[in-house]
């Protein structure tokens, strides 16, 4: 076209060239390349740009042009200088003789680039003079971006329908031609992958794609890296080039994020609402936004980079109460206000930030539960809104380290003396000391709570899961469930019930018919305490394959793999599962994955349990050196109040056995029987090494007759193979869906004293039994009668000779 038009000017006519696009598109490049092609051929070239600062100054374009002009040898149309006094066609008529007296020794190119911009004295003769340059060898060319077509459409209208004006609309790169700027940069030819990323990046604008490059450059070439300081500064370029209205509406775009929803940019960005489609098209035509976003997550951030830090916070501010008035999801509303952080002391800004912290809570991202409570606790208006923000921050913390909980429990304590709490936070805070050992305190805080917060039957199952010496109180109440307990829905007391009832119950009353049922019901946000309780029962009740795959199964769900304290108590029950399978091997290494989450010192008076797995599943693989570093990572003395000693002595007493000191060995069983007749506990709680088995020693006869707690992992259950594969009716795909099992039968598990053999039915029967279930129960979970379930127990009872269910559990039921 340019050839075009010279021929033209070399004939004596002139003409009009009008260069549209978008900011970035290469105007201002087509431009220089016109002006230094004109040059080259001897033709005069006059370029000069508008401004949006100067659009206030009269005329100010235009006199610019006459100096550069009149440099050039062109007569001065004003002896005495413009003045803006004169009459306008009368300065017009003098101006257009000048230049076109110039133009005729050689031809002249004009170029206005940005004339969006140039002030409306200037456009008013430029229109004049343009309409008057049919027939003086005259070029004009003018750069308009599209952002500003509504504020030039009366100068257009009036001269793109002279035969000798036209219009050149710029589009974006193509692929094709991002190619070869790629491999003009880089020498070799790019690949498609590259290709692609800069066209996605870029939109196939070239201010940015250049600057895209060059960062790419900077890094290792168009196969690596990201974009840098040079695409942010092109992107601040852009903005700052177009219209205010669609600066402000990607500003808005950009702080508001996924509810960026017309009205809401509008009220935030300041912008009529009818102009929000026109100025969302501007940007998508300037490459920065693909449909309604940003093109990449680099372009938001130069966005945002680009707003004046005061105006920042205060945009996230507002976003925040805009936000919350739409009824937007608290974890939108309580973004913006951390964002903020201007330490605004409604009470609405704690009340979202604690709600957007139990929604982070029940998807397992508790980063973002801690983060939303910190800025809680120090955007409270009062002390009690305080405090009570700040028991769901310990709360949130221990479920990522125990250990960063600990550091607020004093602070906890004083704000529940102090009457801040309600019952529920007061039982937080109770669950928070118990975990470390802190008795104590707990019951005086349990004493400050108000009996009608706290229900009698949970005092009383808290206590006696944590009860000291005397009282003679049992540690489960046989018709309080640990799943049904208020106290045992989250946080440390879920934790501590489960894993006592595991350690030391027998799981009365308990339907294990229906654990498949309620574990498959399990959702995102649900209290894990019924699902750690129904995965127990499984590993009680020897139904070992089912609870290693239920275990896989719920570690691949991401609210439970996303919380350090949820996935090492799936792991824990994994890897008691795996010890009673004859796993030691896997159970070892499940165990040490534990640790690696959750050191040993965050545990708390807990620790007691996995470090009796890891030191039970050492002494049976015969690592010795293993089993003795676990002895010797050491206990808070408190633990020996709880029931979690008992596993942690009975696997001490393994590992003296397997070292050939029976003395200790037997001290340490002892231990046990002492702990709970202090508790008053029935020592049928207890199996330890040297009276698991039947013993004419009296101790061991003693013992002998107890049930088998959870974590007293002895032979095999019935029914176990020497090696058998997890049973892959869950899925596929799970950690460890193809662990094999190991360890042995026990003959006398299915063979009585006479020779005669169990039958199937009377081996489940008796499985049953020996875990405690009632006959009743026994029933229920096998769907026989009543009467069936006496008639197999007394052919059971015949063929082991034994008398009752507690000599079952010899046999290792």
């Amino acid at each position: 076209m340019f050839d075009q038009v010279y021929q033209a000017t070399a004939r004596g006519e002139g003409a009009v060239l009008l260069i549209s696009g978008p900011v970035g598109i290469g105007k201002t490049a087509l431009l220089q390349a016109m002006a230094a092609r004109a040059g080259r051929r001897g033709v005069w070239s006059f370029v000069i740009t508008g401004s949006a600062r100067e659009r206030g100054r009269p005329f100010g374009v235009l006199k610019g042009l006459i100096q550069s002009m009149c440099a050039a040898g062109m007569a001065e149309p004003f002896s005495g200088g413009m003045d803006a006094g004169q009459d306008f066609f009368v300065m017009m008529d003098r101006v257009g003789a000048a230049v076109q007296e110039f133009a005729d020794d050689r031809p002249v190119l004009v170029g206005i680039d940005d004339v969006h911009f140039v002030d409306e004295q200037s456009l008013r003769a430029f229109s004049y003079l343009v309409r008057r340059t049919e027939s003086s060898g005259v070029v004009v060319v003018l750069n308009e971006s599209t952002s500003y077509e509504r504020d030039m459409a009366g100068l257009w209208a009036e001269m793109l329908h002279l035969p000798f004006c036209h219009r050149v609309r710029l589009t974006p790169l193509t692929s094709a031609d991002i190619a070869e700027q790629l491999q003009e940069r880089f020498g070799d030819i790019p690949d498609q992958t590259s290709v692609q990323f800069c066209a996605q990046v870029s939109g196939g604008i070239p201010l940015l794609l250049q600057a895209l490059i060059d960062d790419l450059a900077a890094v290792s070439g168009p196969g690596g890296g990201e974009p840098g300081a040079n695409f942010r500064q092109a992107v601040l370029r852009s903005l700052h080039r177009c219209v205010p209205s669609t600066a402000a509406v990607a500003q808005a775009i950009a702080v508001l994020g996924d509810y960026a929803a017309p009205e809401l940019i509008a009220e935030l960005g300041g912008v009529d609402v009818t102009l929000i489609d026109e100025s969302i098209r501007d940007l998508q035509e300037m490459g920065l936004l693909q449909r309604e976003w940003f093109r990449h997550p680099h372009t938001r951030a130069a966005v945002l980079a680009g707003i004046p830090l005061p105006k920042l916070p205060e945009m996230h501010s507002g976003a925040a109460e805009l936000l919350y008035q739409s009824g937007a999801p608290a974890s939108a509303v309580a973004e913006q206000l951390i964002s903020a952080q201007d330490g605004g002391k409604a009470p609405w800004r704690v009340v979202i930030l604690c709600e957007a912290a139990r929604e982070a809570m029940a998807i397992g991202d508790v980063d973002s539960a801690v983060l939303n409570l910190r800025h809680a606790v120090s955007a409270s208006s009062d002390e009690t809104q305080r405090a009570r923000a700040g028991v769901l921050l310990a709360e949130a913390q221990w479920h990522t380290d125990p250990t960063r909980a600990e550091r607020r429990l004093g602070e906890l304590s004083q704000d529940a003396r102090a009457g801040l709490f309600t019952g529920p936070h007061t039982l937080i805070a109770v669950n928070q000391l118990l975990w470390w050992g802190e008795f104590a305190k707990a019951d005086e805080l349990l004493r400050l709570a108000d009996e009608d917060e706290c229900d009698d039957s949970s005092l009383a199952h808290l206590w006696a899961l944590f009860g000291r010496a005397g009282g003679g109180t049992r540690l489960c109440d046989d018709n309080t469930q640990s799943a049904d307990s208020p106290l045992a829905r989250s946080g440390p007391m879920a934790v501590t019930t489960y894993l006592s009832s595991a350690a030391t119950l027998a799981f009365d009353g308990v339907k294990t018919d229906r654990t498949d049922q309620l574990l498959l019901g399990l959702r995102a946000g649900a209290p894990l305490t019924p699902a750690l309780y129904d995965l127990a029962v499984l590993v009680q009740t020897g139904r070992l394959e089912e609870a290693i795959t239920w275990c896989d199964r719920l570690l691949r769900e991401d609210w439970i793999s996303r919380t350090p304290m949820r996935r090492v108590m799936i792991e824990t029950i994994e890897s008691v599962a795996m010890l009673r399978a004859g796993d030691s091997a896997s159970a070892l290494r499940c165990i040490q994955e534990v640790f690696d989450a959750v050191p040993p010192q965050g545990w708390g008076v807990v620790a007691g349990l996995p470090l009796s797995i890891a030191v039970r599943a050492g002494t049976d693989l015969g690592d010795t050196h293993a089993a003795r570093s676990y002895l010797a990572v050491p206990v808070p003395p408190a633990m020996f109040d709880t029931p979690f000693a008992l596993p942690y002595l009975q696997a001490l007493g393994r590992y003296h056995e397997a070292m050939g000191h029976p003395e200790s060995a037997v001290m340490c069983t002892r231990s046990c029987l002492e702990l709970t007749t202090r508790w008053g506990v029935d020592t049928a709680g207890i199996a330890g090494p040297y009276v698991s088995r039947p013993s004419s020693s009296s101790t061991e006869a003693r013992a002998g007759t107890g049930k088998r707690c959870l974590f007293d992992v002895g032979d095999p259950a019935p029914g176990q193979r020497a090696a058998t594969t997890v049973s892959p009716h869950s899925g596929t795909g799970g950690r460890r869906s193809k662990r094999r099992h190991g360890g042995r039968h026990l003959a006398e598990a299915q063979r009585g004293a006479d020779g005669a053999k169990l039958t199937d039915a009377e081996q489940r029967v008796a499985t049953l039994a020996a875990a405690g279930n009632t006959n009743r129960q026994i029933a229920d979970s096998l769907f026989i009668t009543v009467s069936t379930v006496e008639q197999h127990l007394t052919k059971i009872y015949r063929k082991l000779n034994v008398r009752s269910r507690s000599g079952l559990r010899r046999y290792s039921y």
